[in-house]
Formats: structure tokens, sequence, C-alpha cells
């Protein structure tokens, strides 16, 4: 079996993740290089990792693949599908302006930016630029909750990417039938669903290939004993978003 990791990627990226863990003193880090027009997974690395060679000693919480199977919530990079989501439908231009308060009520709830500001004058790129989850909760109410739902759906969210990796979670996004009076507003700035890092990878892989995603992997082909290489087969495409 072939792979599609290139080697000299893989040890830039297993040395910068475990670099940035080491300096942020967090718990484990990931870090994924994939090819968005093929979904060839050039890279992908975690901190802490240990030897395959050696794994007598080594716990089995070590063990896992975290890039699969531990889920969170995207938080603002998540506001990139609710633009995508709003463009795609009509309801938005890029320079349609909202008026953008610091914070903001909804669902008897209050949702506030990251700091205190007097009302804002902000396009839509302007919102996704400055990361305003009170502007992102504006575009967001310009979708029924199906239609969030659906462009969630649609860029991978609470589905399998298909990588094939062992153990790998769909993530969690629940049915609209479920959603409370908060979960619009919540969702639409990236909180309220969780995603795994390969299915993080994904959307914007699907961003960068023109608003089609194409299934992860990391299998390029086999090579037979007579040295002719078999490439897999073509990954699933979903067209997500226009170009």
């Amino acid at each position: 079996i072939r792979l599609t990791i290139n080697r000299d990627v893989q040890w830039i990226a297993a040395k910068a993740i475990a670099d940035a863990v080491k300096s942020s003193a967090a718990t484990s880090g990931t870090v994924i290089v994939m090819d968005p027009k093929t979904g060839a997974i050039v890279a992908h690395a975690t901190a802490p990792t240990f030897n395959p060679n050696n794994t007598k000693n080594v716990a089995l919480s070590l063990m896992r693949n975290p890039s699969v199977q531990d889920v969170y919530e995207p938080g603002s990079t998540g506001k990139i599908m609710t633009v995508a989501a709003a463009l795609e439908e009509n309801k938005v231009t890029p320079t349609t302006v909202f008026t953008v308060p610091d914070s903001i009520r909804r669902g008897g709830s209050k949702f506030s930016d990251h700091k205190n500001h007097a009302d804002w004058r902000l396009t839509t790129s302007g919102i996704l630029a400055v990361s305003s989850n009170t502007g992102t909760i504006q575009i967001g109410e310009k979708l029924t909750n199906n239609q969030l739902h659906d462009y969630l759906s649609k860029f991978g969210i609470g589905i399998s990417t298909g990588s094939g990796l062992p153990g790998e979670s769909r993530g969690i996004l629940r049915p609209v039938s479920d959603w409370s009076g908060t979960s619009a507003p919540t969702i639409a700035f990236g909180q309220g669903y969780s995603v795994t890092a390969m299915q993080a990878t994904s959307v914007f892989a699907t961003i960068a290939n023109n608003g089609v995603r194409v299934s992860p992997t990391v299998i390029a082909g086999t090579n037979e004993a007579n040295g002719n290489f078999t490439p897999s087969k073509p990954r699933t495409t979903v067209r997500v978003v226009s170009a």
C-alpha cells in the first residue's frame, strides 16, 4: 500500500505541532495538510505521540487518533459555513451592510462579540473579517433553520468524512427538531455542534476547491508485485456551494 503522506511535509508538520503544544502548554494538538482537489492527506501529525515500534509502556490514551476520534466545537472557524450558505442562497452579497452591535438578544439569551464596541456598520465580508458573533447571527437569520442545517450537512458536519481511519467520529449535529430558541444563533457562529479536526480540514479544503467537497484519504494506491502502481478509486465528491 502506498500512502499519500509526503515524508518531508510530515516531518515538518510533526515538529511544528510538537513545538506548538510545548510552547502553549497544551494537552495535545493536531495538524492536517490536505490536497483540496484530490483529498490526499499529505501530512497528519499529533502531539504528544509515540513510537509504534515500541508500545510496551505507552498509555492507551496516546494510541488514540484525536484528529478523527475527538470532537470539539469549531467556534469562529465555523462562521465560514454560515456565510457561504447565505451567499449561496442569495440572501446576502459580500457587500451587504449590517448594523452590528456588540451584543444581541435571541431566544431569551444574550450573545456578545469578543469585545465591547459601539455599533458598527459592516459588510458581510467585514463581519467575517473581524469575526463578529452578532453580525454572523444576523447573517444566519437570513436562512431558515433547515437551510442552515442542510448546508452544515453538505459541508460534512455530522457525517463521516470517509477517510477510512479507524474509530472516526461523525461529530455532533442535532436535527432541527431538537433545536431550541438559541440553537440557530449559536450554531451560526460555530457553537452548538461538534466536529473532528479532519472534518474541519475538509470544510476549508471545500472552500479552497471552489465549493466541491472531496473525501479525504491516506491511501494513494497499491504497488503490485510486478512493480505496477494501481491508484485508489476516485474519492466521493459533493458540490456544496458554487465557485
